[in-house]
């Protein structure tokens, strides 16, 4: 079964609300799910994925701005989207959106997967994993050199003495050598077969099913692995006989240990691929700016300045800007925030967080912009630039909503029009 809701959505118990119905915001489950989401809560590394908390003393589980997939032992599959108005809109935006997430297995979207947002997420990334091994089988496995030791009817490679001493003392028509011989029986091809073996029991459309039995014929003579953490550790050394390899190797890491940018399952799940919003918002914009932006120089987490320029001989605080802009001799400073903003509030700031503004005055000041760009993602609230913001004559700041249900190059340009 799929569940799905969007980012700071709220997660109850059905018992306790038996007459509300499930929506993109409000999700009502069983009591086993429930339980096994609260748990994953409660592990100190999750604080940033969910907040669990009680409503009138009922237990609610309230989720923050991770998005991505989450498994439950009993095999509930939670799907957490960005918000939209609706699931295959939401499952779209973020497939499109992951095509530009840096150290990544999801580079290789394309645009064909941005047409199968009805089918729930897991199978989007079955399907994404098999696109990338099922060249490599075309291709051919890789083959290398390994040292096998084993004891003979025949003389081959390097003689053991003392193992032949030891094992051979009646058995004259035996040797024990060392020798190399060339086998597909790698870790990488291990791992490969043993992810596909894992998703295999996971995999609920025809067409996954189909090409994950025609991938596992061809891989009928590779072991699974069965030191699993020991193979990622092999295949994460550098080898240029595998660098083809490494797409789909990203991905069987990514399915075998169950989770993403360093959250783990632990005890209570058997998935947990989540990616934390602000940096796919972050990258995508990014890539926006430094493809489609001709007439500048664009550079992306430029790390020139520091804040401060001498401490005790030093240089400390480094300074790391989303991206900056040079066009004729100006520089702009751009720097992207998942944040949600109202722009009817100007009591409150618009939402804005002040240690935001500090931020940018220091980029500023640093970099030598005459002009400041603080990116957030466009909303009913937040559809047009907000009133320009003065530091002072030389230096002014421009926040401006960045539309990401538009095309890429449309929402790049929307923002470099605010600017002129």
């Amino acid at each position: 079964m799929t569940l799905s809701i969007t980012e700071f959505g709220l997660i109850r118990r059905s018992r306790d609300f038996p007459d509300v119905a499930n929506s993109l915001t409000e999700l009502q489950v069983s009591d086993a799910v429930f339980d096994a989401l609260r748990n994953f809560v409660t592990e100190s590394e999750t604080d940033s994925v969910m907040t669990f908390f009680l409503q009138k003393g009922r237990e609610c589980i309230r989720v923050k701005n991770y998005v991505g997939l989450l498994e439950t032992k009993d095999g509930t599959q939670l799907e957490i989207l960005p918000k939209a108005i609706d699931v295959e809109h939401a499952r779209k935006t973020l497939l499109r959106m992951l095509r530009y997430l840096r150290n990544s297995p999801f580079r290789s979207i394309q645009s064909v997967h941005l047409g199968t947002s009805r089918l729930p997420l897991w199978e989007v990334f079955i399907s994404l994993f098999l696109d990338e091994v099922i060249p490599l089988i075309m291709r051919g496995l890789q083959k290398s050199y390994v040292s096998r030791t084993d004891n003979q009817r025949f003389w081959k490679g390097k003689l053991e003495l003392a193992d032949q001493i030891r094992q051979n003392a009646f058995h004259a028509e035996r040797v024990v050598t060392t020798f190399d011989e060339q086998t597909a029986n790698l870790p990488p091809n291990r791992l490969l077969k043993s992810a596909l073996e894992f998703v295999q029991l996971r995999a609920r459309t025809v067409s996954n099913q189909i090409r994950i039995r025609q991938l596992l014929f061809a891989l009928e003579d590779i072991p699974t692995s069965e030191r699993i953490a020991d193979d990622l550790r092999s295949v994460a050394t550098n080898n240029r006989l595998f660098a083809h390899y490494q797409p789909a190797l990203r991905w069987a890491e990514a399915l075998l240990s169950g989770r993403a940018f360093g959250l783990t399952p632990g005890r209570y799940l058997t998935l947990a691929l989540l990616f934390p919003m602000e940096r796919i918002f972050e990258d995508y914009v990014a890539a926006g700016f430094k493809r489609y932006v001709s007439d500048g120089d664009v550079v992306i987490q430029e790390s020139s300045q520091h804040l401060i320029d001498n401490h005790s001989g030093l240089r400390k605080f480094r300074l790391r800007p989303d991206i900056i802009l040079r066009q004729n001799g100006v520089t702009t400073v751009l720097d992207t925030k998942w944040k949600r903003i109202d722009a009817t509030n100007a009591a409150g700031n618009y939402g804005i967080d002040q240690g935001d503004l500090y931020q940018l005055y220091a980029y500023g000041k640093k970099y030598n912009a005459t002009e400041l760009v603080l990116i957030y993602p466009a909303t009913d609230q937040f559809q047009k630039p907000l009133d320009l913001f003065g530091y002072d004559e030389n230096l002014h700041l421009r926040v401006v909503p960045f539309n990401v249900n538009l095309p890429l190059e449309d929402a790049v340009l929307g923002v470099m029009n605010n600017e002129q």
